[in-house]
């Protein structure tokens, strides 16, 4: 579904982590904060030693570690108010997204956008 940005995003890639199905990840922290970004687990993989944050239901618990259930990457997507994205799918109050312009794709809090209904 296409959706209009109605907030700036600025890339935040200090933590990009990206894993793949069946790769095992070290959590290191549940995230406490917003109750509104609930559900994201802060992982080291244990492949490539990226950390980032990862949303808890794509992580099957095993002991201290968790094995992934599906791709993942946490590259953000930049955005400006007045962009429009293609919503694909949405978990935790984000949305990943595909810039209907550029074409690059990534994660947008869903707060930063308001869909377009025709």
């Amino acid at each position: 579904m296409r959706h209009l940005v109605v907030k700036n995003h600025i890339i935040n890639e200090a933590n990009l982590i990206e894993v793949k199905k069946d790769d095992r990840v070290l959590r290191l922290e549940e995230y406490i904060g917003n109750p509104v970004w609930k559900n994201w687990v802060y992982c080291l993989s244990h492949d490539t030693l990226a950390e980032g944050w990862i949303p808890r239901a794509y992580l099957k618990d095993i002991g201290d570690e968790s094995i992934l259930l599906e791709d993942y990457c946490s590259k953000e997507l930049a955005v400006t108010v007045g962009d429009v994205v293609e919503l694909v799918k949405f978990i935790n109050s984000w949305a990943y997204c595909i810039h209907e312009k550029s074409g690059n794709a990534g994660w947008l809090p869903l707060e930063s956008l308001e869909p377009i209904f025709m």
